[in-house]
């Protein structure tokens, strides 16, 4: 009898589809599997620039001291590159838009805003970005075979403008985050969320529930109680890994409750959200579980391969957001321009809190083991703000930081620093081209070509 597998197809048939969708396992009992795991490219964007004396490391390439505000990147220090003397100069003498505008319109880009009549600190010229972003050029150029070819998150974005878009499909063609975590997850993973007008007392409403809520392991279980016993212990880890991470995920978007074991018969918990049950995206006070959502959705996105080109959105730029889950009651960007000791501690906190986010990625990413790597280590995670020191406005010295290296193409572990021994500094545009190198394109330069000369040196 010729043995069951799991095919692609029959996976896209659950509930849970995307989860089965698991190209990571090495098992030739899995059809149509790449032989080596993908590269990953993930943007991680935070607002408001830096403390530039409060972040930057010290030491010197191979023998550095993370900066008090990347302590909490601690358990990553040998997969991340802090880099130092990096310009984005080709937003530094536009005079459209603010610079925080600028900043954030010409991050992924490396080209500078149109003109508009967006408003934005003191400007009320900015447009629009002028030119694709690295994650929609590297999507367009490497046509990666996924369900999604990019993912666009966001946290608590709320500004529609250009302040509040990373993302460019080309000039002039913004691409909005995702801010609802339900929404994200309906998406990516085909299990139905009820809107919040159900009625949750219903018998009728509660059957559809159990019916939408059915996951891959009630569709397929016997398919996967074929395959389990005849795959490698590895393959068999990864396989449980992502499921539970998928199950997971759903029972806290329903409310807080469990899934069952193996037989996947809804627990007593199963059973229509009520308005209580759901995160109101509208509060500061949650954006650390909205937030924690978006990451696990977008980790388990990419361990499934659903997608390989992923961004994050934290909130927008110059950004005004309310922290007061950290005891803060004033706004980000007030804060950020606060010249005493005072203001110092509290921008510390926010700032000390978003490493910590960034931090809760990794180890998601890093949990996910491919081969003798991670899916950290086949990722490579481009931290970005949209400008350099906050209290300056600075469009110079960007606290742009990597992590993981792509498949062993970054040198990790290591603090660049172009300014070092009399250096000059960089180009951010080349920055972007190297990553595009990494992760497989054949660039020369990207954005304005005019502030771009090649992939930077000391990073591969």
């Amino acid at each position: 009898m010729r043995q069951r597998m799991i095919s692609r197809r029959r996976m896209l048939q659950g509930a849970l589809a995307a989860t089965a969708t698991i190209p990571l396992l090495n098992s030739e009992l899995a059809r149509g599997q790449e032989t080596t795991a993908p590269k990953r490219f993930v943007v991680f964007y935070t607002p408001n620039g830096t403390m530039e004396s409060q972040w930057m490391p010290t030491g010197t390439e191979t023998n550095f001291t993370l900066s008090p505000l990347l302590q909490p990147l601690s358990p990553f220090k040998s997969k991340i590159i802090p880099l130092r003397g990096v310009n984005m100069n080709v937003v530094v003498n536009s005079n459209v838009g603010s610079e925080h505008a600028r900043g954030i319109g010409g991050l992924l880009t490396g080209r500078a805003l149109l003109k508009g009549n967006f408003k934005s600190f003191m400007s009320t010229n900015a447009g629009w970005s002028s030119g694709i972003s690295l994650d929609q050029h590297l999507a367009n150029k490497l046509q990666p075979n996924t369900l999604f070819r990019s993912l666009e998150l966001g946290v608590q974005v709320r500004d529609a403008e250009v302040r509040g878009r990373l993302s460019y499909a080309g000039p002039d063609q913004p691409v909005p985050p995702r801010e609802d975590p339900y929404d994200t997850f309906q998406q990516l993973f085909g299990a139905s969320v009820p809107d919040q007008g159900q009625d949750p007392g219903g018998s009728t409403a509660l059957d559809r529930l159990r019916a939408q809520r059915r996951t891959v392991f009630d569709i397929l279980r016997e398919d996967i109680a074929d395959v389990r016993p005849r795959i490698g212990k590895e393959d068999r880890l990864k396989l449980d890994a992502h499921m539970q991470s998928i199950r997971d995920i759903e029972a806290r978007l329903a409310g807080g409750g469990s899934s069952t074991g193996g037989g996947g018969t809804p627990t007593t918990s199963c059973q229509a959200p009520a308005l209580g049950d759901r995160i109101d995206l509208s509060k500061d006070d949650n954006m650390p579980a909205i937030g924690k959502l978006q990451m696990d959705m977008m980790a388990a996105a990419l361990a499934c391969d659903l997608t390989r080109i992923a961004t994050i959105q934290w909130s927008y730029a110059e950004s005004e957001h309310l922290y007061p889950f950290l005891g803060l009651t004033e706004n980000h960007h007030a804060i950020s321009h606060q010249w005493n000791a005072a203001g110092d501690e509290k921008y510390k906190k926010i700032h000390t809190w978003l490493a910590e986010q960034l931090a809760y990625l990794l180890g998601k990413l890093d949990s996910y083991a491919e081969g003798d790597r991670t899916l950290l280590d086949n990722t490579v995670v481009l931290w970005v703000t949209e400008i350099g020191e906050s209290r300056q406005h600075a469009l110079t010295n960007i606290p742009f930081l990597l992590a993981g290296s792509a498949g062993g193409v970054f040198r990790t572990g290591r603090f660049v620093d172009y300014l070092a021994n009399g250096g000059s500094a960089r180009q951010h545009n080349d920055l972007l081209v190297t990553i595009a190198n990494a992760m497989g394109t054949d660039d020369k330069t990207f954005g304005d070509p005019q502030y771009s000369t090649g992939p930077l040196p000391s990073l591969t």
